[in-house]
This record gives structure tokens, C-alpha cells and sequence, in this order.
């Protein structure tokens, strides 16, 4: 993957970057570099009549990168002070003004739909030539409309949906696929980094904050991303460090909610070239508290207050034109006294569970570019530290420290694009470990399992340069061996479990370029997890109870076919895409309570998914930004589950079956400053299916967000209102305590910036 920093004005053009541009038509290869290098083009002439580019591959100056691009067609390059590069004749003066009236190559950010590069297979290529769904979201865009965090984000995406349950805890819903079993059902990637929770599906709560761009890919993923793509996957993408220019931003702000208390946040980015051209760091700092609003039964206020604080940096080390090395370093801690974001309908809550989470977390990325193609090594390790006590139900106290650890190292090399065959393999291993130190009421677990998976996988697709069709597939090779042995009080030996498993993933799909920049393809592909063992609470309660439960669960797999088309029209300014998708997920574990406050594990036959999404953008100028996507899914348990309320036909757990969302931006002069208005419109129907097969479920929901801006070169300010129609429903399924997740109340906000 290219990871690319980008200057932004031409006296920056000496930053070194890792450029993936292969030969092609002219045009297309400075559409290419201009992205990849974030810089505005202009051209003289007809670029069609030129020959085909040079290949820019390497670690190096924007000028460099221009002078390889252009070497033989005929062109060459102008630096303007106002940031732009000039494609010039070569027989013209460098200083000279064109003869003709300069064409837009790379038209300014607001009509820049055309050319947004993702990197969702692993390699840099255009979004309209990649067949599958993939949505972007830019790091400038979400920070203009005031998103704080990934789950957020993930609402304003066509077939996605996310529960921000508080304490640190997000749910992510893709397609339909949604658990609250085994590890996590849709990917999670901050950079290279992989998250998963070994037993429960667990996300950080990645903030927002100096994010490059989000790209998510819906539909499985095994084939490239590995066990818990089943949905699709999420890749949070950082800025990168700049090699040549010292860069701080400072944000401070205030936020009051109605009906609860206030809160604040200070967040800091510091951009510092070590050794020029050759090192770099770039470290983030957050500290946030937002504000609590939920009762306790006592008569306390506001109990459910959340402190949140982040460190994130980033090393780039770069000693020559062929090797890039990245070195991640994150902690993000939550820490909820009072519990997290559940309440009844009075919004107050019975319940007091308080919860303190850390992940701690590091990766280290090297990349080394040969003649023809790229070695990329990613080694991670990330832990998560979790102190869970207080009340699971009013006669039930809960205390639980978890610990999970996963260490993770891939080899891949893959071609570098631009020819008629791009291709990729790796092997992979992950070693997990989870332990547990549990006391529920006046008996004791000490439970600890382990899972050691290896892979080896491919990918390839062909697409003749002077044909309108392309063909992907790959393939991975999984194996997992998994051991859990447990300890309870008043037992000697709760027993060990050992399991071990093995599958095959394919992938392939069919591409037609449509003319004038439309794409239609078809798709199958495949989706798997681990199996996990049966938690030995479980195993003790349901005994007791005379209930049979396995002592292992078997893995669990998403096969799904897709159709779906992107679109660009007038120059880019539009951008569709749309799908329809079904699948058949085999093995979905499900909850089998016990009793109020326990419950076992048990593989159904699985679920039925079909639906539809449509996804638009609008950019008109360079002052109106519109978006807009809906989704229709139906997703539905196959089969009766024996000793649970989940029936045929009943709506999987907590999926939606229709979500909205709508974003707009509005700029305009100001004197010397830039002013905006921002809004968000987010929608989802009633949830059906609470956490046990409780068909009570939740709310449709409605929530409706407002920013309004004043920036200049270096200070900006906003005011904002979240939640203005002050939306208190239950988001997800309703508990048997009639408690459910809810939207922070009205809250008003004021933030302040400043840049250097």
C-alpha cells in the first residue's frame, strides 16, 4: 500500500513521498500523481496526442516524481508560486504563459470526485475502476462537519450502520452482519494495524482527529483482509509524517447538553522533520470529556460522564527512493465511572457498571520497491486492558478484567499496477491470547484461551489495457488451532478445551468499463471467522441449570453475491454507485439464556440477507458539497433456535432494516475569511431484535446535526449543535431491564483552532 503524505503549495515540492504511478496514457498518469500527491494541475494542449507516461515508482520530491512522469512524451513542468504545477510543451518556455488557456488536469478539491485513489485492495487505483463498493470518506470533509469519531462516520455510509454504545464500545453493522459473539464480524484497520477481539467483537474508539481518510469496503473480505471480514472491513487511514516542514495544529472546545452536564476537549497535532529528507514524526494528542446525562436511581446526575484520551504517533523513516519504513505507536483510554450510554425511557438508568478500557497498541511497516514490484513486511501487536464492576443486573454484581492480546505479522509482495496483470501473495500468522478474571456474585472464573492462525493467500486481476473488461480472483488458505483452559471456585479443574479448523476462501469478480467513466461488475465472495470456546460461566451456569451446551463453537462463514455499478458524470462533479447484494451466512452464533443474567453460546443454522444500497455526491462548485445514501437490507435467522425466543424469519440481531443519511456544506467569502454551514441527517428504522432474541427491540431513529464556520489561513471557529431535535430513543434492542444505547440529548458546542 502507498502510504502518501501530501504537500500543499509548490515551495513545499521537495517532500519526499512514495509515489505508485504506472505507465499510462498521460492523462491518466497526472490525474494519478496528482492525487497521490494532493496538488492542483494545469495543462497546455491536447495530453491525448501525447505518448504514454514513464512509471513513477519510489520515494521521492514531487519534482523528481514530475521529471520520470514526463521523460519522452513532449511536456514538461512549470512550479507556480500559487501552489499549481503547470504540464507545459516541451518547446515552451518553463516561464512563459501557455498559448492556450490552461485545461484542468486535476480540478480543484471540489471537483475532484473523479480521481479519488483508494487503496481497498492493498494497491493504489482509482475508486471507478475498483469493482466492488468501496466509500470514501475525507478526513477535511468529516472534520468540516464536526464528526468526532469512527462510529459517526460509519452512519453517513450506504449499507453501514454503528452503535457508539459509550465506554469505549462500538458496534459496526455491514450488510446485515452483526454479532455480539466471537471475534469481530467486520474488519477493523487503523493503518496496518488489525483489531479483533479473539471472543466478542471489540473496536477502539478511534477519534477523528487529523484522519487522512476512511475507506470502507462492504462485502466479505476474507480473500485479502483475513478472518472477520465477513461484512466487509473499515481502514482508518492517519496523516503521514512530512519530511520537510514543520506543521502544529491546536484545537480547544466547550459543549454543554441539555438536561446533563458540560464537557470540553483539547487536541494537538505536532508535524516534526528529524533528519531532513529522511525521518520524520508526526505525534497526536486528544483529551476529551463529554458530557453525562443519564440518572442513577438515587438521585444522582449526570452519572455516565466519559473521559477520553488518545496519543498516536507516527515515525516515517525513508533513506533512499526504494524503501519506506512506518512505525505506529497508539494508546487510547476511556475511562466511564458511571456507566456507558444505556438508560430507559426516562432516560436513567437502575444500573451502574462502570468500565475503564486502554488499547495499547503498536506496528511497524516496511516497504521495499523493487523494478517490478513491491515487499511489504507489517508486524503489530495490540492489547486491550478492560475493568468492568458494578451491577449486571439489580440482583446480580458483576466483576470482570479482561485482557486481550493479539500479535499479528504478514508477508506480502504484490506487483506495482499499471500493466495488463496486477497480482498479489502473502502468508500471515496471528497469535491471540484472552484471559479473564471474573467474579459474578460469590463465584470466581479465571478463564484463558489461545489462538494461533496462519495463512497463505493470492489475488489477481487481468485487464487488457485495450479492453473494457477485467477479472479478479484470489483465494486464502486459513488454519487456526485454539486451546481454552478455566478455573472456578469451589471446582479444582473446569477443564481444558482444545479445537482446531481449517478453510478455503475464493473471491472473484467481472468488471465492464462503461465509456465516459462508469463501471458494472459482479461479484462472489466469501467471509469467515474462528470458532471460540464456550465461556466457562456458561458452561457452570447452564449445568446447573440442566441445559447442554457445546463446549466449543464452530466457525462461522458469509458467502455473497453482488451487482452493482459506479457512475461519474459532468466532469466528475456527480459520483453513484450502487448494489444489490445477498448472502447466506452459515453458522451464526446465537445467545441461549440461562437466566437473567447469563446466557450460553450456540451455532444457528445461520441467517438469509438480501438488500440494496445508493450512494451520491454532488459537488456543483467550488461552494456547495451534497451527499446522500440509502439502504434496504432484510436480514433473517434461516431456522429455529432451540431453547431461545429466535425463530424463523425473525430479524437478525440489531440490523436495521432501513437507513438514511444526508450530509451538506455551504461556503462562501466572508470579508478575508471563508464562513460555512454544515448539516448532517441520519436515519435508521426500529432495531427488532434485542441481545437475546428479545423481539421488543428499538426506536427509529432521527438525529439531526448543525455547524456553522469562520476560518482563515491559520485560525478557524465553529458553533455547532448536535442532536437539535433532541432524538432520546432507543437506538438498539431494548434489555430486560427496558434499558437501551441513546443519543447524547441537544448539546451545544463552540471549538476553536489554530494551525502553523
Amino acid at each position: 500500500m502507498c502510504a502518501l503524505s501530501a504537500p500543499a503549495a509548490a515551495e513545499e515540492s521537495e517532500t519526499r513521498l512514495l509515489f505508485c504511478v504506472p505507465a499510462q496514457r498521460l492523462d491518466e498518469a497526472l490525474l494519478m500523481l496528482a492525487q497521490q500527491a494532493d496538488v492542483q494541475l494545469a495543462a497546455s494542449g491536447d495530453l491525448d496526442q501525447a505518448r504514454h507516461s514513464g512509471e513513477v515508482s519510489g520515494v521521492m520530491s514531487l519534482r523528481a516524481a514530475l521529471s520520470r512522469l514526463l521523460t519522452g512524451t513532449g511536456y514538461t513542468f512549470s512550479l507556480m508560486p500559487d501552489g499549481v504545477v503547470t504540464i507545459l510543451r516541451a518547446d515552451a518556455s518553463p516561464g512563459a504563459k501557455p498559448a492556450a488557456p490552461a485545461v484542468p488536469v486535476s480540478p480543484p478539491s471540489t471537483q475532484n470526485l473523479a480521481h479519488v485513489v483508494v487503496s481497498a485492495r492493498r494497491r493504489d487505483e482509482l475508486w471507478i475502476d475498483v469493482p466492488m463498493a468501496v466509500s470514501v470518506l475525507d478526513g477535511r470533509d468529516l472534520a468540516a462537519q464536526g464528526i468526532e469519531n469512527v462510529a459517526a462516520s460509519l452512519a453517513l455510509v450506504p449499507g453501514v450502520t454503528a452503535i457508539d454504545a459509550g465506554a469505549a464500545f462500538t458496534q459496526i453493522q455491514i450488510r446485515g452482519v452483526s454479532s455480539s459473539l466471537g471475534g469481530n464480524d467486520n474488519g477493523y484497520y487503523l493503518d496496518d494495524l488489525p483489531f479483533t477481539g479473539v471472543t466478542v467483537p471489540w473496536h477502539p474508539d478511534t477519534r477523528i482527529f487529523d484522519v487522512e481518510r476512511l475507506e470502507i469496503l462492504k462485502g466479505p473480505q476474507g480473500t485479502l483482509f483475513g478472518e472477520g471480514s465477513m461484512g466487509g472491513t473499515v481502514r482508518i487511514l492517519t496523516r503521514a509524517p512530512e519530511m520537510e516542514r514543520m506543521r502544529a495544529t491546536l484545537q480547544t472546545g466547550l459543549v454543554s447538553t441539555q438536561s446533563g452536564g458540560s464537557g470540553g476537549s483539547v487536541r494537538a497535532m505536532g508535524n516534526l522533520p528529524l533528519v531532513r529528507d529522511t525521518l520524520a514524526m508526526r505525534a497526536v494528542v486528544t483529551r476529551e470529556v463529554l458530557p453525562g446525562w443519564v440518572d442513577a436511581a438515587d438521585g444522582t446526575r449526570d452519572i455516565n460522564e466519559q473521559r477520553i484520551r488518545t496519543e498516536r504517533v507516527r515515525l516515517r523513516w525513508s533513506p533512499d527512493d526504494r524503501w519506506l519504513t512506518d512505525l505506529n505507536v497508539v494508546h487510547a483510554q476511556t475511562d466511564a465511572p458511571g456507566g456507558d450510554y444505556a438508560a430507559d425511557d426516562t432516560l436513567a438508568s437502575s444500573l451502574r457498571l462502570a468500565n475503564r478500557t486502554a488499547w495499547n497498541s503498536a506496528s511497524l511497516s516496511t516497504q521495499r520497491v523493487l523494478p517490478h514490484s513491491r515487499l511489504t513486511l507489517l508486524g503489530s501487536r495490540a492489547v486491550l486492558d478492560t475493568r468492568i464492576a458494578g451491577d449486571l443486573t439489580p440482583t446480580t454484581a458483576l466483576s470482570d478484567d479482561i485482557r486481550i492480546e493479539s500479535r499479528n505479522l504478514e508477508l506480502r509482495w504484490a506487483s506495482l499496477g499499471g500493466g495488463n496483470l496486477d497480482w498479489q501473495a502473502g502468508i500471515s500468522r496471528r497469535d491471540a491470547i484472552r484471559r479473564d478474571w471474573i467474579a459474578i456474585n460469590d463465584t470466581a472464573f479465571d478463564e484463558t484461551v489461545r489462538n494461533r492462525a496462519d495463512a497463505v493467500f493470492g489475488d489477481a486481476t487481468l485487464h487488457p489495457q485495450a479492453a473494457r473488461w477485467s477479472i479478479g480472483a484470489g483465494l486464502r488458505y486459513f488454519r487456526e488451532d485454539a486451546q481454552a483452559r478455566a478455573l472456578v471456585s469451589n471446582e479444582p479443574d473446569a477443564g481444558e478445551i482444545r479445537a482446531s479448523s481449517d478453510r478455503w476462501i475464493p473471491r472473484v469478480s467481472l468488471g465492464w468499463h462503461l465509456p465516459a467513466s462508469g463501471l458494472v461488475y459482479a461479484s462472489t465472495s466469501t467471509g469467515f471467522r474462528s470458532g471460540l470456546a464456550q465461556p466457562v460461566s456458561s458452561r457452570v451456569y447452564a449445568r446447573a441449570a440442566g441445559i447442554a451446551v457445546a463446549d466449543h463453537l464452530d466457525p462461522d462463514r458469509l458467502v455473497s453475491h453482488e451487482i452493482g455499478f459506479k457512475r461519474l458524470l459532468q466532469d466528475g462533479r456527480w459520483r453513484l454507485q450502487g448494489a444489490l447484494f445477498r448472502s447466506r451466512w452459515h453458522g451464526l452464533p446465537v445467545r441461549v439464556p440461562i437466566d437473567d443474567a447469563n446466557n450460553a453460546l450456540a451455532n444457528s443454522d445461520g441467517a438469509r440477507i438480501h438488500g440494496a444500497e445508493l450512494e451520491l455526491r454532488f459537488q456543483p462548485d467550488e461552494r456547495l458539497d451534497l451527499s446522500a445514501g440509502a439502504t434496504f437490507v432484510d436480514a433473517r435467522y434461516s431456522a429455529d433456535v432451540v431453547d431461545t425466543p429466535i425463530r424463523r424469519g425473525a430479524p437478525v440481531y440489531n440490523v436495521p432494516q432501513v437507513s438514511l443519511a444526508g450530509t451538506a456544506r455551504y461556503s462562501w467569502p466572508f470579508g478575508r475569511h471563508l464562513a460555512s454551514i454544515a448539516g448532517t441527517v441520519k436515519h435508521h428504522s426500529r432495531r427488532r431484535t434485542g441481545l437475546l432474541g428479545r423481539m421488543d427491540g428499538g426506536d427509529p431513529i432521527t438525529a439531526l446535526d448543525v455547524r456553522i464556520g469562520l476560518e482563515s489561513i491559520r485560525w478557524g471557529m465553529s458553533l455547532y449543535v448536535d442532536n437539535v431535535t433532541n432524538e432520546d430513543g432507543a437506538i438498539d434492542g431494548r434489555s430486560s431491564f427496558v434499558q437501551a444505547t441513546r443519543l447524547r440529548p441537544r448539546s451545544l458546542g463552540l471549538e476553536v483552532q489554530y494551525s502553523y
